[in-house]
């Protein structure tokens, strides 16, 4: 009895092409949404950056949530990063077909 690695399946199901382009699609969606609500942060935070405090040995409420705020902006920009990657590998797998990656 020979023992199979994980990539040799014998029974591969493969996604259809409509139901690929239907979570592309969704996929868009979700990062133009993304993207608007990033737009809806940036400028939250350019305004809390005017009223940061100019301390350099504490922070108050405000400067707290200006650093929260950021790492949000940075998160949402890597979530639309990421779903790009994501929805291009779906494109090549309607496109190409199955394979591996790797």
């Amino acid at each position: 009895m020979k023992i199979k690695k994980f990539n040799e399946a014998e029974d591969i199901v493969n996604i259809s092409n409509d139901r690929v382009d239907e979570i592309i699609s969704d996929l868009s969606s979700l990062s133009h949404e993304i993207d608007d609500k990033a737009k809806i942060i940036n400028g939250l935070l350019n305004e809390l950056e005017n009223y940061k405090t100019k301390s350099k040995n504490a922070n108050n409420q405000i400067d707290d949530a200006y650093i929260n705020m950021d790492s949000v902006k940075v998160k949402l920009d890597e979530s639309t990063t990421l779903i790009d990657n994501i929805i291009g590998l779906l494109k090549d797998y309607n496109e190409s077909g199955s394979k591996y990656l790797y």
